[in-house]
Parts: C-alpha cells; sequence; structure tokens
C-alpha cells in the first residue's frame, strides 16, 4: 500500500534520519547542518539505520534519565533539544 513513489516507512525513515542528522549538526561546531544531512545521505542505507538509530536511541535514553528528575528534568531536556535544534 504506497502513496506514491515512495511508502510511509520510506518516508519516515527519511525524516528520522534528517533529525538525527539535525541533532549532530547542531551539537557539530564549525559545521553546517545541511552538510551534515547530505553527508548522512550519502552513506549506504545500512550505515544511515545504525547512524539514525544510534542517535535517537541515544535522544531517548537521555529522555528516560532527565524523566527521574521529574517535570523539572523533562523541561530541561526539551529546552536542551530545542537550543540544540535553533
Amino acid at each position: 500500500m504506497s502513496d506514491g513513489p515512495e511508502s510511509f516507512s520510506e518516508k519516515l525513515a527519511v525524516r528520522c534520519r534528517d533529525v538525527a542528522a539535525l541533532l549532530i549538526g547542531g551539537l557539530w561546531i564549525g559545521r553546517d547542518t545541511a552538510r551534515v544531512v547530505s553527508d548522512v545521505a550519502s552513506l549506504p542505507v545500512r550505515q544511515q539505520a545504525m547512524f539514525t538509530l544510534g542517535v535517537l536511541g541515544l535522544l531517548f535514553l537521555f529522555s528516560l534519565f532527565a524523566a527521574q528528575f521529574g517535570l523539572i528534568g523533562m523541561a530541561l531536556y526539551w529546552l536542551s533539544v530545542i537550543a540544540i535544534v535553533a
């Protein structure tokens, strides 16, 4: 059940890859985010998946750690993610 040239799962994979590259680009000083996105897009599919799962997995683990500190911890977690992306 595809809705065009790309299936839903392929579109979701591209979005997740772009979010992971955006987070790395925000942390990597002196490196443009667009270049990080293009570098990750040029990797083989398996390495893209490992990169994406690694970054989003760490993001999930950091959110679990922040949740241990309650509402203040989660607020600081989301503020830091927003600051990295912006």
